[in-house]
């Protein structure tokens, strides 16, 4: 199996298994939905969950009587799901610019110790000396308590 090959099908698996879970999310929406509109004030969490695992049981015949029913809530979420999982893993492949590609010194995704050079710019931070941090410290002390 060659390099293209492997990166298609790594393609096409990240594209199911979020098509997968969208549509997951749907169902259970659609469950809860379905629940309240049956029990209304009388729901607890406990039939909300026997409802959902009831429907993931038996998953098949809750996708074939909603398709037969012409359910918008699923045939559009459907849609809308595919449309997403395809839109956001084939954006997931473009070249990226600027600070998303910082290849040469590695600042995002990877951890480093900073060279002196970078530490000590002058831009950024001063240097000095831990006497006279201290004594610096200590006069902001003093003006605090004087004020």
């Amino acid at each position: 199996m060659n390099t293209k090959s492997k990166a298609l099908l790594k393609k096409m698996s990240w594209i199911i298994v979020s098509f997968l879970l969208l549509e997951a999310i749907i169902i259970t929406a659609l469950v809860g939905l379905n629940t309240l509109s049956q029990y209304k004030l009388d729901i607890t969490s406990t039939v909300l969950l026997e409802n959902i695992t009831n429907t993931f049981t038996h998953l098949g015949t809750f996708i074939k009587s909603n398709w037969e029913e012409k359910n918008p809530f699923l045939i559009i979420g459907t849609i809308v799901a595919l449309v997403y999982s395809l839109y956001a893993n084939s954006k997931s492949n473009s070249k990226k610019e600027g600070w998303e590609t910082e290849e040469s010194n590695t600042y995002h995704g990877s951890a480093r110790w900073g060279t002196l050079k970078e530490l000590f710019q002058t831009s950024n931070f001063f240097k000095k000396s831990k006497e006279s941090i201290q004594t610096d410290f200590k006069n902001s002390l003093t003006k605090e308590e004087h004020s």
